[in-house]
């Protein structure tokens, strides 16, 4: 029986043990993976499940990786140590872990530890991603550290302190398929450095510190990004001995001087070159035998002659192209001819003076055009190019004087920002506009139009006749006078509609006719009254900043009050009585006014209160005393007729004694 009691007793020692323990341990366990993440661990738990396949360790304070206790953990194929402080790992510490297929490792101290510890990661046999990435790597030690990994695709080293790429720093990973090396100081790159990874197609050689790619001859490659770096000339090997694969180039941020020459990759179908100092020449005629001129650079694809050389249709394949931030001058119409797949074309914040496209056919898929931040004076378009453009930008250039048909020629343009130019609409038919004038009526794709800042001094009626726009800027045009039947024709498409900052005291559009209507600007001008809203439309947003309006009366804002959901009033030298409307709402919530804690009202010439805090018989005792006040007027200047009759009278009749007493 006492053999019994013991035993019992020690049975429940050891299950009240394992129960502290398990209550001790911090990680949570969910379908075989163990969350460990930011506990402060000091080392890896030894107490988890024997049969998890996942452990997350990151964001610990763990200094050395030992094999016991990590090795009890044979079936893990996901391992997180990113992010901790390690410098030591034990020699084979990986190699206990054979299902191994994910290593994290990024942000540590490897590089303290391999100083002094040549073991390295030894070798991974079935390791598919290894990060390295933020770990002050430099030298060789990446050598060191690196061993076989015959099943490696990703591989980081992103953010360390590589200067150079030897020849044989990736040998034993011959199906390493992504490279990520950004944020390095990598200066040069060895001959041969990539030819040991031949079904290598990502490479991330970003921020680093490079000047030139010469011979380039990554053929398999299909993605490769050298942005902010300090290339000055990008170029292939002279005789590829296969098409290149290349899809994906990005050279933003460097300092090319010449477009490059990408006659050998015919697969291209994005392209970068964005920040740099590239000068398009200004090409040759036509007919010139001899378009090619290699010492400027310029890409033999755009400017070779098709029947001389058999790779014309170089960048034929090219969807996306931004040239911004360039030095670019002039683009010369052969540049263009050949970008037959084009839908994305950025020259924006260039030195462009003109822009043309006349040849027929000409950029047939392109979709968005940005010419935005130029100094623009001249823009030609043929009858029967950009077909498909859907979004033309413009705005901050210095055009003035287009052909009237400009904008009605492109078939299928939706979007056209002209903003801070000095274009003027030129009014319908019956209104025949000044010379240079653009006509904007009769363009049926167009819906968005931004014509804010272009000193427009009259906006003529049917300017957008036959025009569906759902949303039209006007803003900035001080001075601006918009004529009776301007907006004639947007009643049933207009959705927003933008008149801040024209100074106008009358608005001459019937604002209750645009259904459609959901955000109306009119601020900073000089309007102290609207048109009635007397039935319910669709209006939202309402903006009234720094205009003259007193009163808004209800019964020109009741067809508002089931739509609108914004109201902006600030800077109006707002009557505290006689906007019950306005109290209402701001009262039972259902619009929101702008700041109301700072929105004022005006009792007379008194001082300014807040609207809020106004009470209905606060306007009543107003009302009181301006009633008593009017009864004394009438009182004393009915008092000062009399006096003064009866003063004439008095006056009249002694005189007339008078005369009868002399005689």
């Amino acid at each position: 029986m006492s053999h019994q009691i013991l035993l019992l007793l020690a049975m429940l020692t050891l299950g009240l043990a394992i129960s502290q323990q398990r209550e001790q341990m911090p990680c949570r366990t969910v379908n075989k993976e163990a969350l460990c993440q930011g506990l402060s661990l000091l080392q890896v738990p030894s107490a988890l499940s024997l049969d998890i396949r996942a452990l997350y360790l990151s964001r610990n304070k763990l200094q050395s990786i030992l094999t016991s206790p990590l090795g009890f953990y044979t079936a893990l194929r996901h391992l997180d140590l990113s992010v901790n402080e390690i410098s030591f790992l034990q020699p084979g510490v990986f190699q206990a872990l054979p299902h191994l297929e994910h290593l994290n490792l990024a942000h540590n101290r490897l590089a303290t530890g391999m100083a002094l510890n040549s073991g390295g990661l030894g070798r991974l046999p079935l390791v598919a991603s290894l990060d390295l990435s933020g770990n002050s790597l430099y030298g060789n030690l990446v050598e060191r550290l690196l061993d076989e990994a015959p099943s490696l695709h990703t591989l980081s080293l992103a953010e360390n302190s590589l200067t150079r790429l030897a020849r044989h720093t990736f040998w034993g990973m011959p199906a390493l398929e992504q490279l990520d090396l950004h944020s390095n100081i990598l200066m040069d790159i060895e001959d041969g450095a990539f030819e040991t990874l031949p079904h290598l197609t990502h490479i991330n050689l970003s921020r680093n510190s490079l000047t030139c790619i010469s011979d380039f001859n990554l053929q398999q490659l299909q993605v490769l990004d050298l942005s902010c770096n300090s290339i000055e000339a990008f170029q292939t090997a002279p005789e590829p001995q296969a098409q290149f694969q290349l899809a994906w180039l990005d050279l933003r941020e460097n300092k090319l001087l010449h477009f490059p020459d990408l006659t050998a990759f015919p697969r291209l179908i994005y392209l970068n070159v964005s920040n740099n100092l590239i000068q398009l020449p200004a090409g040759l005629p036509q007919d010139s035998e001899d378009l090619y001129a290699p010492s400027e650079g310029w890409s033999a694809s755009l400017l070779s002659n098709p029947s001389r050389n058999a790779s014309s249709n170089a960048l034929s394949q090219l969807l996306s192209l931004d040239l911004s931030y360039n030095e670019i001058k002039q683009v010369p119409a052969s540049f263009l001819q050949h970008l037959t797949s084009l839908r994305f074309l950025n020259l924006s914040r260039n030195c462009l003076q003109s822009f043309e496209a006349r040849l027929v056919g000409s950029l047939p898929c392109l979709v968005l055009l940005d010419l935005s931040h130029n100094i623009l004076e001249a823009l030609e378009l043929g009858t029967k190019v950009l077909g498909s453009l859907k979004t033309l930008l413009l705005q901050d250039n210095a055009l003035q004087e287009l052909p009237p048909y400009t904008f009605a020629s492109l078939a299928s343009l939706q979007r056209l920002n002209l903003r801070g130019n000095q274009v003027s609409p030129c009014g319908g038919r019956a209104e025949p506009g000044p010379p240079g004038c653009v006509d904007f009526s009769g363009i049926p794709t167009l819906h968005v139009l931004n014509m804010a800042g272009n000193s427009m001094e009259m906006l003529r009626a049917g300017s957008f006749l036959h025009t569906p726009l759902t949303e039209l800027d006007l803003s900035d045009n001080p001075g601006l006078d918009v004529a009776m039947g301007a907006l004639v024709g947007l009643e049933a498409s207009l959705e927003v509609l933008k008149l801040q900052g024209n100074g106008l005291m009358v608005l001459n559009v019937d604002l209750p006719c645009f259904r459609r209507l959901k955000l109306l600007n009119l601020s900073e001008n000089r309007l102290s009254h609207l048109p009635a809203w007397t039935q319910a439309v669709s209006l939202e947003v309402l903006d009234l900043r720094n205009n003259s309006f007193s009163l808004l009366p209800g019964n020109a804002m009741g067809g508002l009050e089931t739509s609108l959901r914004c109201l902006y009033l600030q800077g109006n030298p707002l009557s505290c009585c006689g906007n019950g409307w306005l109290a209402a709402q701001l009262h039972q919530g259902r619009v929101a006014v702008d700041a109301t804690q700072d929105l004022i009202c005006r009792f007379g010439s008194q001082e300014e209160v807040s609207l809020s805090h106004v009470r209905p018989e606060d306007c009543e005792k107003g009302g009181l005393k301006n009633i008593n006040l009017i009864i004394i007027l009438t009182f004393t200047l009915a008092s000062a007729i009399i006096l003064t009759t009866l003063a004439t009278c008095c006056f009249l009749r002694r005189q007339k004694f008078s005369q009868q007493y002399k005689a």
